[in-house]
């Protein structure tokens, strides 16, 4: 399984504990013989470095390099959780997610290169590993008809198609890093042609927790 790690986990000022309680709900996920990838986002720090390169006048390939080593260190706090049974550093790229998979039952990864999300990188990774399901962690409780930051009258929806999906993407528009969007256009066409289970859930390690075990909550995507 691929798991999305984002606001639920990576804060600023950093919280020890988020980290303690994603590395053993981890450790549970291959307790029970499953293997992972855990692809950790930038958070605010990162978003920081960004805004500050541009500031700057760096470009925007050195601003997401900056972003994309963030990401690789809050990859790393978590590795830092899991011991033996997480491979030692983030991986990198496609083929060194695909040896690390191989050879042990958890690897962590942040962003790979400029211009791709962690969402993106997350469903890369679905399709490489070939995984049975894929759940992101989102600041809210799923996908909703409607941003729900913006509109208070927001439904939750607990099943979605693909073309709906798709549709809400159009429709929040470019987002920044942050803001309310259930994913970027790359990430869906990659989940889209992946046979892989995509499930959206709210910022508790419960949340997944749960939707592992196979409780219907947050937003679950249907193929038809």
């Amino acid at each position: 399984m691929v798991i999305k790690f984002g606001h639920s986990l990576v804060q600023y000022p950093l919280v020890p504990g988020n980290y303690e309680s994603a590395g053993r709900l981890v450790k549970s996920l291959v307790s029970k013989h499953n293997k992972v990838v855990a692809v950790v986002g930038g958070g605010p720090q990162a978003r920081q470095y960004i805004q500050t390169a541009k500031k700057l006048g760096c470009d925007n390939v050195f601003a997401d390099m900056l972003g994309i080593g963030m990401t690789r260190l809050n990859a790393r706090l978590l590795i830092g959780t899991l011991g033996e049974i997480a491979y030692p550093k983030p991986a990198e790229d496609v083929d060194q997610l695909k040896e690390a998979f191989d050879n042990y039952d958890v690897v962590c990864t942040g962003g790979f290169t400029p211009g791709h999300s962690t969402d993106a990188v997350a469903a890369i990774a679905a399709e490489t590993v070939k995984a049975n399901l894929f759940v992101k962690s989102m600041e809210v409780d799923g996908i909703y008809d409607s941003d729900p930051n913006k509109n208070p009258r927001a439904k939750l929806l607990k099943e979605i198609t693909f073309d709906k999906l798709f549709d809400l993407i159009v429709a929040t528009g470019k987002s920044e890093a942050g803001e309310y969007r259930p994913l970027d256009l790359v990430a869906f066409e990659i989940l889209r042609r992946a046979s892989v289970q995509l499930v959206f859930v709210g910022p508790r390690f419960q949340d997944i927790a749960e939707v592992i075990s196979g409780k219907k909550i947050g937003t679950w995507v249907k193929r038809s």
